[in-house]
Order: C-alpha cells, then sequence, then structure tokens
C-alpha cells in the first residue's frame, strides 16, 4: 500500500525541516528534490510498505502550480511519503534559506559530522550531542511518515478505491437520470 496526503500540521513539519536543515538532511528546491527523488528505485504499489528514504513537504501557494503538480506522482511511484503546507515562505524558512522554497525533502541520511559544529565542547561531548539530535530527527521523520500513511489511509484511499461520498453520490445521479 502507498501512503500520501495532504496535511494541516505545518507546524510539526517547520520543527522538522529546521532539524533536518541543522543536520543536512534536506534537499532544497524543485531540481534537487527531483534528482533525490529519482534516485530511490521505483516500487510498485503492490510492493507493500517499506522503509521510506524521507518525506517530501510541497508548498500549497505555487504559482504557477504547474512547476510542481509532477512531485506527488513521481513521488508515488519511487514510494516516497508526501505533505502538503500552505506557504512557501514558511517552508523555505523552516528549511533555513533566505528565499521561499516550493518543495523540501527530508531524508533519513544525515551528512553533518562531528567536525562541523564549532563550540568550546569537547569532540567527545559533541559527537554525543550529534547523535541524541539524529536519533531525535529520525524519530519525528518516522513519526511524520506514520502521520502520512493514517491521512492518506482517510483522504485518499476511498477516492482510490471509489467509496468516497461523493463519488456514490454522483454515481446514483447518473443512474437516476439514465
Amino acid at each position: 500500500m502507498s501512503y500520501y496526503h495532504v496535511t494541516s500540521t505545518d507546524s510539526s513539519v517547520a520543527n522538522f525541516a529546521q532539524s533536518g536543515a541543522k543536520l543536512k538532511a534536506i534537499s532544497r528546491g524543485v531540481k534537487e528534490c527531483e534528482k533525490t527523488i529519482k534516485k530511490c528505485p521505483p516500487k510498485p504499489v503492490s510492493a507493500g510498505q517499506t522503509e521510506a528514504p524521507g518525506v517530501v513537504v510541497i508548498a500549497g501557494d505555487i504559482s504557477p502550480i504547474d512547476v510542481i503538480t509532477h512531485f506527488p506522482i513521481l513521488c508515488e511511484e519511487h514510494g516516497v511519503p508526501y505533505v502538503f503546507v500552505k506557504s512557501r515562505a514558511e517552508l523555505g524558512m523552516a528549511a533555513c534559506t533566505k528565499r521561499a522554497t516550493s518543495v523540501v525533502m527530508l531524508k533519513t541520511e544525515c551528512k553533518k559530522l562531528a567536525s562541523d559544529n564549532k563550540t568550546d565542547k569537547k569532540p567527545e561531548e559533541d559527537a554525543e550531542d550529534l547523535k541524541a539530535t539524529q536519533a531525535e530527527y529520525l524519530d519525528g521523520l518516522k513519526e511524520l511518515v506514520k502521520i502520512a500513511q493514517k491521512e492518506w489511509e482517510v483522504q485518499v484511499q476511498p477516492w482510490v478505491k471509489g467509496i468516497h461520498p461523493l463519488q456514490i453520490e454522483e454515481k446514483q445521479k447518473q443512474s437516476g437520470m439514465s
């Protein structure tokens, strides 16, 4: 089963994007995210649930919309969950960029090394703090994937199966007119 959704939990997504940016576990922008998603092997729906390589966050206020319309399909083909947020400006701020961002991918692999931290702490303390931060980020990312699965089952799956109340109502209208 695939899992994807539209969410209203913008603040939690923004928190994960900020921590992902600090850990350098993030891809920003259309080109970079598209390249990262295409590196994931395609997964058919029949393959079942597997470990997600990350979560794609798409801003909902993009103009022209053609810039991002291919992302949900691309994500579904590669088994990558995705969520929508309201504002590209807020997504850009959460991703620690100076400009608004239309798409961000929160990846499960972190590139930040202990040597990247420039603090007065000892290297051993930095490594421990980094491991704790990475563990918290990955736990939060797993929770976000679970939320995506749940919302997909509630919002998208009825449309796919043809059992959404609006679809049933439309079928009844069509059969009543015939």
